[in-house]
């Protein structure tokens, strides 16, 4: 009996691909992702956002309580071709009342667009909302992939990325590949980790000891390739990972980073 081939590393093709499957590491990844929607509905229902057209999307405004620390703009994960602003609001009460505007938009989801056409969406997400002030980026997941990727194209005041994937080289080798259509030259254009000199922004970096192996190794080298402040989450896998954005070390942190008041 052979021992498979390995396509990445340590893995062969099959434990690549559950690597990038998060239903293999959180089984009740289906509770989480009614928990993001019941808590954005309450969130919408609490803060009467703005729904603000920026192209063919819309995107949430939340107001800022309190003295004002410039806006705060989340990227939703959902391995680039699943959920909306309807599911990513929930972000949203913990960071207004420490003072930001939250935007939290829609954007094309895979395959119906290519991932280049996702950027170009979000770099005009970014010219729309920047009359507001510095802006602040946050993603999780996949949005956190998109947030690095803007991060090394635009200035922003400061870049908090949870639980991304940062080169897509691996990703590619698993089966995302049946939806995540690239050449050699795009691949390697959008994997921020090959970039990372660009940032200038401060960057905060977490992931939760519960994730997959392969999204703590992206998350640990996007550090040291941007020299990240990293936050490790104890015991939290990746649907949990972006209630960081909420309390605790990386919502202090990101707060502290924005100061205080509107410049």
């Amino acid at each position: 009996m052979h021992d498979s081939p390995k396509v990445w590393l340590q893995y062969d093709q099959a434990a690549l691909d559950a690597a990038y499957d998060q239903r293999a590491w959180c089984p009740d990844m289906p509770d989480w992702l009614a928990r993001y929607r019941a808590e954005t509905e309450a969130a919408r229902a609490a803060l009467r956002p703005q729904a603000l057209s920026y192209g063919p999307h819309l995107l949430d405004l939340y107001p800022a309580q309190g003295a004002r620390r410039g806006l705060h703009l989340h990227l939703h994960g959902g391995a680039w071709r699943a959920n909306t602003r309807d599911d990513a609001g929930f972000v949203a009460p913990a960071l207004c009342a420490a003072g930001f505007e939250v935007a939290v938009p829609d954007f094309s989801l895979l395959p119906a667009k290519c991932l280049p056409q996702v950027v170009a969406e979000l770099r005009a997400c970014v010219g729309f909302l920047a009359p507001h002030g510095p802006i602040h980026l946050s993603g999780h997941s996949s949005g956190a992939h998109l947030a690095a990727v803007l991060a090394t194209e635009l200035p922003f005041a400061s870049v908090t990325l949870v639980s991304g994937a940062y080169d897509l080289e691996p990703v590619l080798l698993s089966a995302r590949r049946d939806y995540v259509h690239l050449s050699a030259e795009e691949a390697h254009a959008l994997s921020p980790i090959r970039h990372a000199a660009r940032i200038a922004a401060p960057v905060l970096i977490a992931w939760g000891t519960a994730e997959s192996p392969e999204f703590i190794r992206q998350g640990e080298a996007m550090a040291t390739a941007t020299g990240a402040r990293r936050f490790v989450l104890q015991g939290a896998h990746h649907f949990a990972t972006p209630c960081a954005l909420s309390s605790g070390p990386l919502h202090d942190a990101l707060v502290a980073l924005a100061g205080q008041g509107t410049p």
